[in-house]
């Protein structure tokens, strides 16, 4: 398996492990990272999950070119190959916890796009970024481009994928394609301690934030079930616990209740 989950803590982490291949996933690969986000967002222990390659050399090159093309133009492997895909991104843009990348090395095609359909993006100074889809002739699916959009705006979002321009790390903040910009060595740890300070706040309130951005972002009828979630923190046990510890002057201990 080249997709692999660790837990320290209240800290999930999922990395991709083919680091002989730049992290390049194949659609095993993307197969898989549906099945190790659901396996972190079940277990309780679990507050915050951090995506990562595995190694410092690379996030992931993208999706497996050498795949790709023995798929040809098979119309039917390349559907499978689309919904694959879709589905690892939409796991992580689901997920009930909070997802962080941190990412070192090339971020490139699919594995930005992974990237943006996390929560937050940490990046080392020597990160780079691109889709060179433009120059491989391949159509950047629909779901992959809305993503990017929201996170850059159309005329950047129009600029990435008709250029196909590598961006330096600096580029990639001032566009907004990333949170943080960090020294090579601290990206992941900073990460952990980001993911251990949320794992410290009521799941609840986090879960209802994330389903409310989702859902305003896609503006697809979702927002109604963000609101339900809402509603269920005002009534849950963390917010008592919440409103006890703050009068008693202590850190809350939150259930996810």
């Amino acid at each position: 398996m080249s997709i692999r989950t660790e837990t320290e803590e209240t800290v999930g982490w999922i990395i991709i492990d083919r680091p002989e291949q730049k992290n390049a996933l194949t659609t095993a690969m993307w197969d898989d990272i549906p099945r190790a986000v659901a396996k972190l967002d079940s277990d309780d222990s679990v507050r915050a999950i951090i995506l990562r390659g595995a190694g410092d050399d690379a996030f992931a090159a993208g999706a497996d070119i050498r795949e790709l093309h023995q798929m040809g133009d098979d119309p039917k492997a390349l559907a499978d190959f689309e919904e694959k895909f879709e589905a690892a991104q939409a796991s992580l843009e689901e997920c009930s916890k909070p997802v962080i990348a941190a990412i070192q090395g090339p971020c490139m095609g699919g594995g930005l796009a992974l990237a943006l359909a996390c929560d937050m993006r940490m990046a080392a100074v020597e990160a780079t970024f691109a889709i060179p889809a433009a120059r491989l002739g391949l159509g950047y699916a629909a779901p992959a481009v809305a993503r990017l959009t929201r996170a850059v705006g159309p005329t950047h979002a129009f600029e990435i994928l008709v250029t196909a321009r590598r961006y330096d790390s600096l580029s990639a903040h001032r566009l907004g394609l990333i949170n943080d910009r960090l020294p090579d060595w601290d990206v992941f740890r900073h990460a952990e301690q980001v993911a251990t300070h949320m794992g410290r706040n009521a799941p609840l309130t986090m879960h209802a934030a994330k389903a409310t951005i989702t859902a305003l972002n896609r503006q697809d009828g979702s927002l109604q079930a963000a609101e339900d979630l809402i509603m269920r923190c005002g009534s849950s046990a963390d917010f008592a616990e919440g409103r006890k510890a703050f009068t008693e002057r202590r850190e809350p201990k939150f259930q996810g209740r």
